[in-house]
């Protein structure tokens, strides 16, 4: 048993002598880098600023492999950084890097704001200044400042001003209850008669005249007299004006009229002195008086009074009868007639109105609808007598001759009403056999694009296409050219004309005043006929001589590119001209002459219409995927194409075929 515990003693030794071995070796290593660091590094002195804060700064190894001894930072790491603590500044921490090693650097502290937490026992009206400069208007005061002298200054207008001077330190906390002293000042109340009992917030202070000492703030004051109405008052004395007088010329006492009002809602007057709504009125006696109640749609009563004694009491009872006026209406056609937007009846039409403001609309399917504002009145009736204009009537009369649209084009009006011959006999120069005649009466208004598409305009719809801004737009289909008249519309919030559906055309809807294509009945003719005393086989006339700078087709200048040209005349574009180079036509438009071909609204067949068919207004809704090309364009060089009447069925785009838009200027047919 002893040799057991003297074993055991034995091995407690050996494991203190290991702790004892450890803990020396911790302490060897430790100072081993303590020295390595020395050696190994080059020291970095730290310079505190300022002066005072140098004095009580500690500096101590914030991250890295470093140690700081006194005021110098040794660093086996590239990026040591450093904690600098001194009272009364904001601590801060420094990273070094491998450039500053071996230098002085200098680390600067700012010092720690003294504070301000001051209070008063008085309202928010309070104002804080410091060194006369205004910093919080508040009952209480929390402020940071530098160190520093200071005057403060309290101030609030129903007490006396405060001002302390301030030696703030560093880090100062200054918690204070600043305590006003009330101003005090005079109210000097004069009455006429005198002898009135003055009353102060309540407090009877006596007879008139008097002065009274109060002190500053909001004081009511009340005035009573025997045989003499009250007078109520608000008066205040303050630091700026402590001295207020008052004198009251008091009114003898009133007799009081009550007064039952129907309907309500009304004006009442006083001697023709409108009043707010009220029941109860006070009246001076000895003294006629009229009171009136009035209300629109109502006839005003009015009442007449004389009241001889203080403290008499009169009821009246007003109940106004309702005015009624008789209106009648008339209108061509017969129409729907609304009063304030509900239905009434049908024109010709006697009606029975309030005498307010009322509103009068006639409305008829097909005709502009008319709104008249009408105050009907008992004492003589009145009579509506209107026209209602069409639909279409109005909507030509609001049409401008011209206008710009959203993407910059512009647009002229043409209102057509005559009978043109399409297409060209077999005898004709230059016919080909899908020239069918038809006979057209065209008397629908409609607008026409002054000029092509551009590639400027077009580019807003679909900005891949690339070019010169004034060039016509050309090699676009004409699915491409519906789509961009559907989109124009959407702009400007119009419907579109053309249903498109996957890039398919799934319907035409002939009664939107949406963007589209000129029908091949308006494009021939705005090119043979509009503004001409006589339908014509060329766009510029019936003379097979172009005229100079008429159009821009095949001409010498295109001889050696293309098949047939025009002799003896020369437009100065071998190729693709801008839009409006060339001379206006007699329509008041530009290239229908040339330039490009336009594609047109109307798809493509070779089937022969009935003879002696009449076609009115025409505006094609067959789905085709072929469709009519209309004009020649650059190059052109053979009467065929040259002449108006010429035609093709086109399915793909070229890059000699653009577009011209158009719109009705109303829906359908």
């Amino acid at each position: 048993m002893t040799s057991q515990f003297k074993q055991q003693l034995l091995e407690a030794k050996i494991k203190q002598r290991l702790r004892y071995i450890r803990v020396l070796m911790f302490f060897i290593i430790t100072a081993l880098f303590v020295l390595l660091a020395i050696f190994a590094s080059r020291g970095t002195r730290i310079n505190v600023q300022p002066d005072d804060a140098a004095q009580l700064a500690t500096i101590h190894r914030h991250q890295g492999i470093a140690v700081v001894i006194g005021e110098t930072l040794y660093s086996l790491s590239a990026q040591p950084a450093i904690a600098v603590y001194a009272e009364g500044f904001k601590s801060l921490i420094h990273v070094l890097s491998r450039k500053d090693f071996g230098q002085v650097i200098t680390v600067t502290m700012a010092p720690l704001p003294a504070k301000l937490e001051l209070s008063t026992t008085v309202d928010e009206k309070v104002k804080w200044l410091i060194d006369d400069e205004l910093v919080a208007i508040a009952a209480t005061l929390k402020h940071e400042l530098p160190a520093g002298e200071y005057t403060l200054t309290v101030s609030h207008p129903y007490y006396q001003e405060e001002s302390l001077s301030l030696s703030l330190a560093r880090n100062d906390l200054l918690n204070q209850v600043i305590s006003l002293t009330p101003i005090k000042g005079t109210l000097t109340v004069k009455t006429r008669p005198a002898g009135a009992h003055v009353h102060i917030n309540e407090s009877d202070q006596g007879i008139s005249p008097q002065t009274l000492v109060l002190q500053g703030g909001r004081h009511a004051v009340t005035v009573t007299h025997d045989d003499y109405e009250p007078v109520h008052d608000i008066i205040e004395i303050a630091r700026h004006h402590a001295d207020v007088n008052r004198e009251y010329h008091l009114e003898f006492k009133k007799a009081t009229v009550n007064v039952v009002l129907t309907p309500v809602g009304g004006q009442l007057t006083l001697d023709d002195v409108p009043l707010s709504p009220t029941h109860t009125l006070r009246v001076s006696t000895g003294a006629q008086h009229t009171i009136t109640y009035s209300k629109p749609g109502y006839f005003s009563q009015s009442r007449s009074f004389k009241l001889a004694a203080a403290g008499q009491t009169l009821d009246l009872n007003y109940s106004l009868k309702q005015e009624i006026g008789q209106v009648a209406v008339q209108s061509k056609p017969v129409a729907d007639v609304f009063v304030n937007n509900k239905p009434v009846g049908t024109s010709p039409l006697k009606l029975s109105l309030a005498a307010v403001k009322q509103t009068i609309t006639l409305r008829q399917a097909g005709f502009r609808s008319v709104t008249r504002q009408i105050t009907p009145s008992a004492a003589s009736p009145l009579t509506i007598n209107v026209s209602l204009l069409n639909e279409k009537a109005a909507r030509l009369r609001e049409a401008k001759p011209f206008y710009r649209h959203h993407a910059g084009g512009t647009l002229k009006l043409f209102t057509p009403n005559e009978t043109i011959r399409m297409g060209a006999e077999r005898h004709e120069r230059g016919q080909r056999a899908n020239e069918f005649v038809r006979q057209v009466i065209l008397n629908r208004a409609f607008y026409a694009g002054v000029h092509e598409v551009t590639l400027a305009e077009y580019r807003q719809f679909d900005n891949s296409i690339t070019g010169q801004p004034q060039l016509p737009v050309t090699s676009i289909a004409w699915l491409d050219a519906a789509r961009f008249c559907n989109w124009l519309g959407q702009q400007e919030g119009l419907q579109p004309v053309y249903r498109i559906s996957n890039r398919k055309l799934t319907a035409i809807n002939a009664n939107s005043d949406g963007y589209r294509l000129l029908t091949e009945a308006e494009w021939e003719w705005l090119a043979r006929k509009s503004a001409k005393p006589k339908q014509t086989r060329f766009v510029w006339s019936n003379s097979y001589v172009i005229p100079e700078n008429a159009a821009n087709v095949a001409d010498e200048s295109a001889i050696g590119s293309v098949a047939l040209y025009v002799s003896k005349y020369n437009d100065g574009y071998p190729g693709i001209a801008p839009v409006k180079q060339f001379n206006r036509e007699p329509s008041g438009l530009y290239d229908q002459g040339g330039n490009v071909s336009e594609w047109t609204h109307d798809s493509y067949s070779l089937l022969k219409p009935s003879g002696g068919k009449m076609f009115n207004n025409p505006l094609d809704r067959t789905i085709s995927s072929v469709h009519v090309v209309k004009g020649a364009n650059w190059r052109s060089g053979s009467v065929t194409e040259l002449r108006a009447s010429f035609r093709e069925g086109i399915a793909e785009s070229r890059d000699d075929l653009g577009f011209r838009i158009g719109r009705s200027v109303y829906g359908g047919h």
